[in-house]
């Protein structure tokens, strides 16, 4: 009897205590407080208006006070409905101030870049650390990645990255082959450095994964130093170039026999890699759709030379499964070879489904200067203007406009630009000011302008915030 009374007592107090209602006092301020608007709505005496820098929060403060800390820079409600400051449109925040980009770089569903004070920062997908900020949290604004020393280089893969830091290579993300280089198999979301790749000047990141019910993910990494190509990662097609089909955690030297010390750049793709090397187009790895360029489609472990580039090479690029290269001289032109699904060897052209050997492409109006490739697409900056052409696959509107199945576009940018970067199926252009503009698949935020959405079909500016 007497521990029912107490029990009973105790229920009284209780009801007592809630008066005419239970209520978790614990809980947030927004289900204790509920607001009688909408999502991005924020009552405003007494009506509902979007919720922005002259109405934040449940108080509805006007951001106009809040002077920001760079003058590059203007008052923002964030996502925490408190005043802040976002970078303005082609400035990148870092910490309290605003920079421009220098280098920029696509992967899979992510992309990165280097600012001008040497600071990294990733956006898109993230589910294997491939941001570098220590999560595997998705990120539509650009992430802050933590290196040691200012970056000079910076190469996205498709669930990996690698950027070279004072001379030296970190890499993060995906690490189920090696492709890391830190003598592991272990996921890193923050940088690790890479064994025995000092000096390098620049690098490379490929892979992809292998369909099924369970996806396997595999990638490997290239860095060019003192003119000679290390790579590290899968090899199961020889994509490292150094004469086995044995992966490695960590670099081994590519075989390039007399030529050594003469490499210029390097460029990966699925499995298959291309470098420039004394002048001319080596490729080696997967050769299956004729990525390789050597008229046939077996796969090489070893450097081959790609027909008829012998020289006056000044860039390649290498795709999912086909590449390209800028031919610097006698004059300014560009060969594509390999898989061309959707023209994305051939102009837009995809009559014919591989081009065996590199073809010079045509486009009206293009003196190329560099070229960059993605899955199914391909995208070639005029030298003299700064223009933009891209042709291929356009499901997403990785060319720019409206989505189709292929085509060639101008793209249509709000400057000159000065580099290109392709992801799987976005792309992204550096401008000669150092403002950073995408367009193409958004469904990870890997276009980074601060939402979420299929795809994004115009160049838009990289989020400040």
């Amino acid at each position: 009897m007497a521990v029912l009374q107490r029990t009973l007592l105790a229920a009284a107090l209780a009801t007592l205590a809630c008066r005419d209602s239970l209520v978790d006092h614990a809980a947030g301020d927004a289900v204790l407080h509920p607001s009688p608007c909408g999502p991005g709505q924020v009552p405003c005496g007494g009506t509902c208006v979007a919720e922005d820098a002259t109405h934040c929060g449940k108080g509805c403060s006007s951001c106009a006070s809040a002077v920001p800390p760079d003058p590059n820079a203007g008052p923002v409600c964030t996502e925490a409905h408190a005043c802040g400051f976002a970078c303005d449109p082609g400035w990148l925040r870092v910490g309290n101030a605003c920079e421009r980009a220098i280098a920029v770089s696509g992967g899979f569903a992510h992309s990165c870049a280097i600012t001008t004070g040497g600071a990294v920062k990733c956006w898109g997908a993230n589910e294997h650390g491939q941001l570098g900020d220590g999560t595997t949290v998705d990120r539509s604004i650009p992430a802050d990645v933590a290196l040691p020393a200012p970056a000079t280089a910076i190469a996205a893969g498709y669930v990996h990255t690698c950027a070279v830091a004072g001379s030296a290579v970190y890499c993060w993300g995906d690490n189920t082959t090696g492709a890391l280089g830190d003598g592991t198999n272990a996921q890193r979301t923050a940088p690790v450095l890479v064994s025995g790749a000092g000096g390098a000047s620049s690098i490379a990141a490929g892979g992809g994964e292998s369909a099924g019910a369970t996806p396997t993910f595999y990638g490997h990494s290239c860095a060019v130093a003192a003119g000679s190509i290390s790579c590290w990662g899968s090899d199961d097609s020889g994509q490292l170039g150094d004469g086995t089909f044995n992966g490695t955690t960590t670099p081994v030297a590519v075989a390039l026999g007399s030529l050594s010390g003469q490499a210029l750049g390097v460029a990966n793709g699925d499995r298959h890699t291309c470098a420039v090397v004394d002048g001319g187009a080596w490729c080696w790895g997967a050769g299956g759709s004729w990525q390789l360029g050597n008229g046939n489609t077996s796969n090489e472990s070893r450097p081959v030379q790609a027909q008829g580039l012998q020289s006056g090479v000044a860039s390649v690029a290498s795709g999912a499964e086909h590449s390209c290269a800028v031919v610097a001289t006698p004059s300014p032109a560009l060969a594509c070879w390999g898989s061309n699904s959707a023209g994305q060897a051939a102009g837009g052209d995809n009559s014919a489904l591989t081009v065996q050997r590199p073809t010079g492409v045509t486009l009206a109006g293009v003196a190329p200067s560099a070229v960059t490739a993605g899955n199914a697409h391909t995208c070639v900056l005029d030298g003299p203007s700064g223009a933009v052409t891209c042709f291929g696959a356009n499901d997403a509107s990785q060319l720019s406009g409206p989505a189709t199945a292929r085509g060639v576009v101008q793209v249509a940018l709000p400057g000159a630009a000065s580099a290109l970067a392709a992801g799987y199926d976005h792309t992204c252009a550096l401008l000669v000011d150092g403002a950073l503009e995408c367009w193409g698949a958004n469904s990870r935020g890997q276009v980074g302008v601060g939402t979420v959405s299929a795809s994004v079909d115009a160049p838009t500016p990289v989020s400040g915030r």
